[in-house]
């Protein structure tokens, strides 16, 4: 399991409850506060002082030291696994700072527990509360990228803990994580009384984003005329006013508008054999999904502007079987080449997809194309991990 922690400042203003007197650190924690991290180089004399303090103020309270080590713990508890925690820092030097401190400290008070940060990619540049213009279009969209890259595409083995960090994210991160139904986990570090907000049986109205997918389109790529824009597009505009966010004559996708136009963007209508599909145990399905998912994005790469037509400016759906029996058979997307189709008919038109992973899938498929994309993929048959591969290579189970 991955958890995703954001991490706030409880490390050093636990410490200021605990040893009050301590001036000396005080001084240095107000110094670098709100200090950007681009900063971090000139503040080297703190930043030493307050990692030494720390460190030792972590040996000696354990778990109890921060917000985040304690939450971990409990939701550790809760979920009785292992846990892989990643860290993610906001943009100030005072978070960078407690992320790496918790880093290098966690494995000593926590078990079973590996950590990873890197302030080269978890620091989430814009991530801060002095400019709320900043946090909302770059902190929060940089924030929810990084979780997704985190993800890797398998949401179900993604927790987050929103215990610590900026509140001001609380809001984006429950919707995200409702959508894609990952649990949040909350600590009440007064109380040692860990909560897990359950999902709720949410509708998305995929079809009015459906509808007004060109709009978003283009307030994706960035609107530098606002006031013509919302004048030719009225009545877009306002059913997708949470989905928008202006500045002056300049509009660009809110942080909501993020989140719901990426997921958009990800899904596809796939029809799946059941038999073969739910034979498999849970964990091998979520493996079968991120292959699926690996054939949508090959074929999208490959069925692109080539296979337009030229009237429409449209998907040809017999251009894009024919370039796919073109890739020859040594290509993933036509792996062995052995799916004969005698009839030229639309409907006998099957490849076998070789995935890229190290879990040996395989998918017999199909895919029907609507404008400029692909509208469905069609699974027939799933091969994952163990099968005859001589009898598959042979061309003895598909003919």
């Amino acid at each position: 399991m991955k958890l995703v922690v954001p991490v706030g400042t409880s490390l050093f203003t636990n410490y200021l409850d605990q040893a009050g007197g301590d001036a000396t650190f005080s001084a240095h924690y107000e110094a670098i506060k709100t200090r950007s991290a681009s900063k971090w180089d000139n503040y080297d004399f703190e930043i030493k002082d307050l990692r030494s303090s720390s460190r030792s103020f972590i040996r000696e309270s354990g778990v109890k030291a921060s917000a985040e080590l304690q939450s971990v713990a409990k939701i550790q508890d809760e979920l009785n696994d292992d846990i892989q925690v990643r860290l993610l820092a906001s943009d100030t030097i005072v978070s960078r700072l407690a992320a790496e401190i918790l880093m290098d400290q966690a494995p000593s008070v926590l078990e079973s527990i590996s950590v990873k940060f890197d302030s080269d990619t978890d620091v989430t540049k814009g991530l801060q509360v002095e400019d709320p213009k900043a946090f909302s279009n770059e902190g929060m969209t940089n924030l929810i990228q990084r979780i997704n890259e985190i993800a890797e595409g398998y949401w179900p083995a993604l927790a987050i803990n929103i215990t610590g960090g900026f509140k001001a994210t609380l809001p984006y991160l429950t919707i995200l994580a409702q959508l894609k139904r990952v649990p949040l986990y909350y600590n009440f570090e007064d109380t040692d009384t860990l909560i897990k907000i359950p999902q709720a049986p949410l509708v998305i109205d995929w079809g009015s984003i459906e509808r007004y997918s060109d709009i978003l389109k283009q307030v994706d790529e960035g609107i530098d005329n606002w006031s013509a824009f919302r004048n030719q597009h009225y009545q877009a505009v306002q059913s997708l006013e949470a989905f928008i966010e202006v500045d002056g004559e300049d509009a660009l996708l809110s942080p909501i508008g993020e989140i719901f136009w990426k997921e958009y963007q990800r899904y596809f209508g796939v029809e799946l054999p059941g038999g073969s599909y739910y034979d498999y145990a849970s964990s091998d399905r979520g493996l079968i999904d991120k292959a699926i998912e690996e054939l949508y994005g090959r074929l999208d790469t490959v069925l692109s502007d080539t296979t337009l037509s030229d009237a429409d400016q449209k998907l040809d759906p017999d251009k894009c079987y024919k370039k796919i029996r073109g890739l020859g058979h040594n290509d993933d997307l036509n792996h062995t080449g052995q799916i004969p189709n005698p009839t030229g008919s639309p409907e006998r038109e099957m490849f076998i997809f070789k995935s890229t992973n190290d879990d040996q899938i395989r998918l017999l498929y199909t895919f029907k194309v609507r404008k400029k994309k692909i509208a469905q993929i069609k699974i027939f048959d799933i091969l994952c991990k163990n099968f005859d591969h001589g009898a598959y290579f042979d061309g003895e189970l598909y003919t």
